[in-house]
């Protein structure tokens, strides 16, 4: 089987997948289409082109003419979508998948949207959770124009690394300053309004000492200044850090308070799950599937008093390990490259076997 992706710069959500399916027999083609177009003019001239690049066109209809692959995986949303419709127009027998990693975002008087997401020479859309699935087809129009049998749940891959001796962790966190018996509750993120740390901020200080917050993350400034003024001493926003993944056995507990519709997926608690480091989450979005609430963490209310007693069952040193345990067996059995290999090649055969079918 040969598969075609388009993207947007080098990187690439199925990049650890992609060395298990080439020995299963999946041969890819990249094609990133930032390195073809030349875009001009204002942010408006330049967001215009992206969606109707005449190079990136062509550049993509010759890649499907050389390399004549079984279909197509768009990995970069609504303007690579639309670039890949156009090419693709005189090969009405080679499917589309999307990719949609946002659980909300879809607005149906986009003429964009009925080019892509709404047209059915889309074959599928792949979505990284139920709760995106869910979130999409609650809502009458939408759930009619997007169609249950067009949707696909392909979660994040998330590697399982090598837990840390005691030495090295101590060593990592002391790198931040923190103090052998603080208890840290972490995240990484993005800090924006919609992340909601600011009720994550003010839980931690009125449970005060021993727990720490640490945010690792960039953002907004007046976000961040307005943590910092809530959280007081408890908090410690540490900037944007690459690697952060990394970073998760600093640890001790990983939050994440996101608001409604919560998360698509929520790939930083995952890794944070894979280190071994027990989450507690909003009990919605794609966060809420991934812990399993009681054993590898907590699927909470948006309740303060919920979050306190959580944390404080968590202060002991015991349930923390063995929720940490169970957090990375989860991930091990359920989100670790090798399983989402399979989930991907179960839905390139499927889409390839129904356009067989139709042709």
């Amino acid at each position: 089987m040969r598969v075609l992706t388009l993207n947007r710069g080098r990187s690439r959500i199925n990049l650890s997948i992609e060395p298990i399916l080439e020995k299963r027999g999946v041969e890819f083609r990249h094609v990133a289409l930032d390195e073809v177009e030349r875009p001009s003019g204002g942010k408006t001239a330049q967001k215009v082109q992206s969606y109707f690049s005449r190079a990136a066109i062509r550049h993509v209809s010759q890649a499907i003419e050389e390399f004549r692959p079984d279909l197509v995986h768009v990995m970069a949303g609504r303007s690579t979508a639309l670039l890949a419709v156009q090419a693709m127009r005189p090969r009405p027998d080679i499917p589309i998948v999307l990719y949609h990693g946002a659980i909300g975002g879809l607005n149906v008087f986009s003429p964009i949207e009925w080019a892509t997401y709404f047209n059915t020479r889309i074959a599928k859309i792949a979505v990284p959770s139920h709760a995106l699935v869910n979130n999409w087809l609650g809502r009458p129009l939408l759930g009619r124009l997007i169609g249950a049998d067009r949707l696909s749940v392909l979660p994040h891959p998330v590697e399982v690394p090598e837990l840390l001796g005691d030495a090295e962790r101590s060593k990592l966190r002391a790198a931040f300053g923190l103090k052998p018996h603080d208890i840290v509750i972490g995240s990484v993120c993005s800090i924006r309004p919609v992340k909601n740390l600011e009720f994550l901020a003010r839980v931690v200080r009125d449970l005060g000492a021993p727990y720490k917050l640490l945010i690792i993350g960039g953002g907004d400034a007046g976000e961040i200044e307005a943590l910092e003024q809530i959280g007081g001493d408890s908090i410690d926003v540490a900037g944007f850090r690459p690697g952060a993944a990394k970073l998760m056995p600093i640890f001790d507990i990983y939050a994440t308070p996101t608001r409604p519709a919560g998360e698509s997926f929520g790939l930083a608690p995952a890794e944070a799950m894979a280190a071994g480091v027990p989450v507690l989450t909003m009990n919605f979005g794609g966060t809420a599937e991934i812990v399993e609430h009681g054993v590898s963490g907590f699927s909470l209310a948006a309740d303060p008093a919920d979050w306190a007693a959580a944390i404080a069952q968590l202060q002991d040193p015991d349930v923390r390990h063995r929720m940490g345990e169970a957090a990375r067996e989860r991930i091990e059995q359920r989100f670790s490259p090798s399983v989402i290999a399979d989930v991907c090649e179960d839905l390139y055969r499927l889409v390839a076997s129904q356009s067989s079918k139709h042709a």
